[in-house]
Order: C-alpha cells, then sequence, then structure tokens
C-alpha cells in the first residue's frame, strides 16, 4: 500500500503544479489502486508534521509513504530531515520527490547572495529526496552538476485542463474579433530578465505599420522594474492574475507574447498552450526546440525587421489557419503538459 502527500506551494503560482499532480493521482487512485491513500496539504505545520511521522512509524513492510514538494520552502527542508531521520532509525520505507525549477540561477539574473543560498538549499535536498523532477533540458543539465544522476528525472511543467467547452467558446469570440481587432497580450508576472521592453517594441511596431488593426494587454504584476507602459495603447490589469482572471485574459487574447530572455523554460508557455493560445516567442536557446512548432513563432526581439515580418505574417493570417493552429496548440498541451500526460509519467517516477 502507498500513502502520498502533496504539499501545495505558498507561492500561488505554483498552485499548478501541486494542482495538475492531485488530479492526475486522484485519477489514478480511482482507476488503479483503490487501497492507497492520497493527501493535499496547504501548508506545513507541527499536527500533519507529527501525523506523518506516526504513520511512518506505524508503517507495515512493503509499504511506502511517497512526500511530493514543488517549491523552495525552509519548513519542507526541516520536515524532510526529521521524517529522513525517522524512517532511517526504524527501517521504514520513506520517499521524497521535490520539484527543482531552476538548479542554478544565471549571473546577473538574480541578488548574488540569494542565488547561492538557492543553490544550497537545492544542494541538501538533492541529496535528501530520493527523485529530483525538473522542467526543462536546461534544468537537467545543471542538475547533473552537483545531484548524482540516477536521482534526475525530467518532468515538464504541468496545468489543469480547460474544459471543451470553454475552448470552443473562446474560439468562437476569437472568430468573431478577428477581422477587427487581434489582440497582443503579455501575462504573468515581468521580471527585468523576462524583457518587457520587448513587448513595448513590438507594440510600437504594429502601432506604427498597422494601426488600429490589433489591441494590447499587459496582464499581471512588475516586479523590480519599472516599465513605461504606453496607457493609449496597452490595456493593463496590474494586480496578481487569480486563476479566474488568467482564464479571462486568455479567453480574450488571439496571440501570447514571450519575450523573455532568460534561458529556462516557462510556466506561461504552457498555460498558454492549454487554451490555444498562439505564441510569440524571444528566439533564444531555451525555446529552439520548439521552432518547428505551427503555432509558436520564433523572433529576435531586438531585430525591428525580424519583428516586422513576423507580425505581416500573424496580421495576414487566415481565420480557418488560425483555427487549425489554435487546435494544434491545445492537442501539443495535452500530450505534453496536461494532466494526462502526468497520470502516465507518473507510471515511470513512482
Amino acid at each position: 500500500m502507498a500513502t502520498t502527500y502533496l504539499f501545495r506551494p505558498k507561492n500561488p503560482m505554483l498552485h499548478h503544479c501541486s494542482e495538475s499532480f492531485y488530479k492526475a493521482m486522484t485519477f489514478n487512485l480511482n482507476s488503479e489502486k483503490e487501497a492507497d491513500y492520497l493527501y493535499y496539504l496547504t501548508s506545513v505545520n507541527v499536527d500533519n508534521g507529527l501525523d506523518i511521522a506516526k504513520k511512518i512509524f506505524k508503517l507495515n513492510s512493503g509499504d511506502t509513504i511517497y512526500l511530493f514538494f514543488f517549491l523552495i520552502q525552509s519548513d519542507y527542508l526541516v520536515l524532510t530531515l526529521i521524517l529522513k531521520a525517522i524512517a532511517q532509525i526504524f527501517s521504514k520505507d520513506l520517499k521524497i520527490y521535490y520539484m527543482m525549477h531552476e538548479p542554478r540561477f544565471e549571473k546577473g539574473r538574480i541578488n548574488p547572495i540569494k542565488a547561492f543560498l538557492i543553490f544550497i538549499y537545492h544542494f541538501l535536498f538533492g541529496h535528501l529526496a530520493d527523485k529530483i523532477l525538473l522542467p526543462s533540458d536546461k534544468a537537467l543539465f545543471q542538475a547533473k552538476t552537483f545531484i548524482k544522476p540516477d536521482k534526475l528525472y525530467k518532468l515538464n511543467l504541468t496545468f489543469l485542463s480547460p474544459l471543451e467547452s470553454l475552448l470552443q467558446k473562446n474560439l468562437q469570440q476569437l472568430k468573431c474579433s478577428w477581422d477587427n481587432n487581434k489582440t497582443f497580450s503579455l501575462l504573468g508576472r515581468i521580471d527585468i530578465d523576462k524583457n518587457p521592453q520587448g513587448f513595448l517594441d513590438l507594440v510600437n511596431i504594429i502601432n506604427e505599420y498597422y494601426p488600429e488593426q490589433a489591441r494590447f494587454i499587459r496582464g499581471g504584476r512588475d516586479r523590480n522594474v519599472d516599465v513605461p507602459y504606453d496607457e493609449e495603447l496597452i490595456i493593463r490589469f496590474s494586480s496578481f492574475l487569480s486563476d479566474s482572471a488568467k482564464s479571462f485574459l486568455f479567453g480574450l487574447t488571439h496571440f501570447v507574447v514571450i519575450p523573455y530572455s532568460f534561458s529556462t523554460q516557462s510556466g506561461v508557455l504552457a498555460e498558454a498552450l492549454s487554451y490555444g493560445k498562439l505564441l510569440i516567442i524571444n528566439d533564444i536557446p531555451a525555446f529552439s526546440s520548439l521552432k518547428d512548432l505551427n503555432f509558436l513563432f520564433l523572433v529576435d526581439f531586438n531585430n525591428k525587421d525580424a519583428i516586422l515580418e513576423c507580425i505581416h505574417k500573424l496580421l495576414n493570417m487566415d481565420i480557418c489557419d488560425y483555427e487549425n493552429r489554435y487546435w494544434q496548440a491545445v492537442k501539443y498541451f495535452q500530450e505534453h503538459h496536461s494532466e494526462t500526460y502526468l497520470l502516465k509519467a507518473l507510471k515511470d517516477i513512482l
């Protein structure tokens, strides 16, 4: 028998990790392992820590307890140290799984002291955990420099799938607005390394060469960066985006702009694909493996001519072509980032 604990991260932007795992594992329980137990914990406290410790102590031979963590939190590390010690003393089978989003931050991305502390945390968890889950080839390569390769497992970022009825409704609305205004959106929290200037350049180029043929949305917070948005051109939703707010904005958007300049994958990409969005992405190594996908447009955001060429292609796209690419994006999401994908991947992980 297996008992699994999923810990929801404090950071709401990473709730999609624990939520998609919970749905995939719930489906797995209902279809195959009705004797197993699954718990979804929203916090770490003394009570649930003691409860898990008692379960480890009483664990029968042949049974296993699994713990899944999806974010850097000091309480996760403390809990893991204590529970690992208990399991080792009493020879119990405890498995720790940790999702490591960025094993090493590139120089200049964040404060050097913070980057060093995060690395130490990852180093400790890399030795305590039984399996490290990594969302990209870049992260996998970085992790191999300080964690045993047999602990590492590449696993794409996953999100819950929107209802098909919602996708159909959104598509009909997007088709209705296609000939009037095509919507370009920059969504999610923005830092300096996410290159907000790239979005502004795209907005200005469209406004200069194709006036009144597009509208622009900036949804989400800006962190530690002062972005000079043109309030007359760009519709702003500057607060934190709840799930319902993101769903609403994705429903309005034809093209999601991802001008990021750092070299790791982004959750915005996968979530946008879940809503059938066509993507305009900065041509950097992190996204080079996606260059042949029909719904994705790689462009050098430092090259005005390249941006203009991409915009010309998008604004002159036939609506039937757009609809075809819309469903291709959804299909790609289902095959690589959905709870259905995760359900299959878990069979190799566990």
